[in-house]
């Protein structure tokens, strides 16, 4: 059922029954003071009309204060749908003082190009290759990956890791990865990075992986493979 809130008993739409599967769509980095979390928007058509939902990944809709139910919000068209969500994500975070760090474009089943930073040197040229937002604990160092951190997203080159004292352009890094609880040791090199939060993207550095295990590859390409589920990334 619907559980939005109306102005009126009779504009609440009633049953929402999805027809076809949910897409993922606008996801939104956000830092909650404590720990970064990763939000998005599940679009999926219902008869005439088009039903989205809030998820924070992986895997935890959001539900309506009383356990009655998930959050649903309904429009038109999917963008409709679509905007209603987002605005209650601005509203909520803005109600807690969250901050957003990074509003990516309006995105179909989780793919992303790789962020450009073109005055970077040394960046890395990941033309055609796709970024995944996957939050997971990394350790980094120069000598010992000593440093705790915690990824943003995750390509086949590479990652991106945030951190207000991002390390300088071409250094080399050992790093130690959680992939859901498998600890996977690889070296990289910092590609390019931001010392500070701009338009919406948060500090951090680009890593550019250096021989990247078949473990990681692997990892990598499950997230591609599970688009189009609300379990996946």
């Amino acid at each position: 059922m619907c559980n939005t809130r109306h102005a009126s008993r009779g504009e609440c739409p009633g049953e929402l029954l999805v027809s076809e599967p949910e897409r993922h769509g606008w996801r939104v980095l956000v830092h909650t003071g404590g720990r970064t979390e990763v939000y998005g928007v599940l679009v999926a058509p219902t008869g005439d009309r088009w039903r989205s939902r809030i998820l924070t990944y992986p895997n935890m809709l959001w539900s309506v204060p009383g356990g009655r139910g998930t959050m649903k919000f309904v429009g038109a068209t999917a963008q409709e749908a679509e905007r209603a969500a987002i605005d209650f994500i601005h509203e909520h975070c803005n109600q807690r003082g969250h901050s957003l760090l990074g509003e990516p474009a309006l995105v179909e089943s989780g793919g992303l190009d790789r962020e450009a930073e073109p005055s970077s040197p040394g960046k890395l040229q990941a033309v055609g290759r796709r970024r995944y937002l996957k939050l997971l604990p990394v350790l980094y160092g120069t000598e010992k990956p000593t440093f705790d951190g915690r990824t943003a997203d995750l390509s086949l080159g590479g990652l991106f890791i945030v951190t207000e004292k991002p390390l300088p352009v071409n250094v080399l890094l050992k790093l130690k990865l959680d992939l859901d609880g498998f600890v996977v040791p690889m070296k990289g090199r910092v590609a390019w990075s931001r010392s500070r939060q701009e338009q919406g993207r948060p500090a951090g550095m680009g890593i550019e992986l250096i021989h990247a295990p078949p473990m990681y590859h692997r990892y990598v390409r499950s997230l591609k493979d599970q688009r189009g589920t609300t379990e996946s990334d």
